[in-house]
């Protein structure tokens, strides 16, 4: 339709081009053989014609361009990858920033009011005001970082559009009823690759996505899957979806807890969760003490922890800012051990960050081996030196988690050689039946309620 409208509106320019010219060449040459000036004068006038058309024509182009509106963005173009991801990025560093600017004070002090206070009151004020002031600091700088992460990290992704995958996708689509209208590739340093596909039905019905994902697979000759948090079907509304590269590894987890005498609720808190980059990380954080104030210090770490890693910060950076806020939080000592397993399910390899942690076990086929630290717990020291290694898993491999209250539960001088007993115990691969009986055979050397809180969490690496 626009097309036949800028048609029109050229042909137009033209018409009244050669209208005007036709009718000053008509006035020359009448005026001349009126005048009888000769073969000259109608030459004259037919150039001064042609002229004054063309420039007729010209004009015409010129204010066309000039009055025509500039084209709206299309709201269903194909989604920029890089542009989602740096979305997402600074949405964590605000989340981040919010969460160490902490809530405002409940109650204003007045210059009258700290005038009365007593030289401790004086100091308390000071140190809540420089706390809240370093907080803030700390908020400042995460949001600048998500500006700059706006404004850089948008031009270096390396996303391209595929027209030969696009060619191929449209044909093999068409036959499932599905329209395609842009597909962009985005390659990994690691040679993984990610595809984002605009799509939607041609007529009122749904596809699921998994048989688009196959349809793609088959094109590509690699084994693609719908990514974390995608739509599970594609409907008439234009929509994009992304797809990665299946993963070599599933994960299967448990978890089994106790809780200290007579308290209510845990000290010792847990995250387990998927990262889009094929990476699953189990946390464990056992805060000092027991109860409610131990559940708040524990808390604050694994939430604080995953913001850190969502928003793209490495696990011993994490840490360290971690480490830091703990220290700077309030005037009262607070330790929390922090103890990170992340495994890549592309390979198999995971690596260990343990800081003030207890033992880590790895289970597989008739041995088990220990993955040990010697750091202290988050809180103490302003320097922090977490332990870091790395292990290659296998199928049927099993990572096994524990606070220090299980191991504390043990006879003290074989600790490490009694868990391996247990773990060897019961040959399951199921990680919660595992969790469950461990906690239970460690409970049978007490004679009364625990005297700490207990975890065990335990994750089973299964091959697809």
């Amino acid at each position: 339709m626009k097309q036949e409208e800028e048609r029109k509106v050229g042909c137009c320019a033209w018409l009244y081009g050669v209208i005007a010219g036709g009718c000053v060449a008509a006035m020359q040459i009448g005026v001349g053989l009126l005048q009888v000036e000769g073969e000259f004068t109608i030459m004259l006038g037919a150039a001064q014609g042609l002229l004054v058309g063309s420039l007729t024509v010209i004009c015409g182009s010129i204010m066309e361009w000039l009055l025509t509106p500039l084209p709206e963005e299309e709201e269903d173009k194909p989604l920029h990858p890089a542009r989602e991801r740096v979305r997402e990025y600074e949405t964590a560093f605000r989340s981040l920033a919010d969460s160490f600017s902490g809530p405002a004070s409940q109650a204003g002090m007045t210059a009258e009011g700290a005038a009365v206070l007593d030289m401790p009151s004086k100091m308390d004020l000071l140190w809540n005001t420089r706390l809240k002031e370093n907080r803030a600091a700390v908020a400042v700088q995460l949001n600048e970082m998500a500006q700059i992460m706006t404004d850089t990290v948008e031009h270096v992704w390396d996303t391209q559009t595929d027209e030969n995958l696009e060619l191929h996708l449209k044909k093999k689509l068409r036959s499932m009823g599905l329209s395609v209208h842009g597909v962009l590739v985005y390659r990994q340093e690691n040679k993984r690759q990610e595809v984002y596909l605009t799509v939607n039905t041609r007529r009122r019905r749904c596809v699921a996505v998994k048989e688009v994902a196959a349809a793609l697979s088959g094109l590509m000759k690699k084994s693609m899957m719908p990514a974390r948090d995608s739509r599970a079907f594609v409907g008439s509304e234009r929509m994009t979806v992304q797809f990665v590269e299946r993963t070599n590894f599933q994960v299967l987890y448990g978890i089994e807890r106790a809780v200290k005498g007579e308290e209510r609720i845990s000290g010792d808190n847990f995250s387990l969760y998927q990262c889009r980059e094929g990476q699953f990380i189990a946390v464990l954080s056992d805060g000092m003490g027991s109860g409610m104030e131990a559940y708040k210090e524990s808390e604050l770490v694994v939430d604080l922890l995953e913001q850190f890693l969502e928003a793209g910060f490495t696990k011993e950076t994490a840490v360290r800012m971690i480490n830091s806020a703990l220290i700077v939080r309030s005037d009262e000592q607070a330790f929390s051990t922090i103890d990170i397993s992340s495994l890549d399910l592309y390979t198999g390899v995971c690596e260990f960050l343990k800081v003030g942690a207890s033992t880590t076990f790895i289970r597989r086929e008739n041995w088990v081996e220990t993955i040990t630290s010697t750091s202290l717990p988050a809180g103490v020291f302003h320097k922090l030196d977490p332990d870091a290694v790395s292990r290659k898993l296998y199928d049927g491999d099993m990572l096994i988690m524990v606070t220090d209250g299980v191991m504390d539960a043990l006879p003290a001088a074989h600790q490490e050689a009694v868990m391996k007993d247990i773990i060897m115990e019961h040959d399951t691969g199921n990680p919660g039946e595992l969790a469950a009986y461990i906690l239970g055979r460690v409970r049978q050397y007490q004679e009364r309620e625990p005297a700490d809180d207990m975890t065990v969490l335990a994750v089973s690496l299964v091959k697809y």
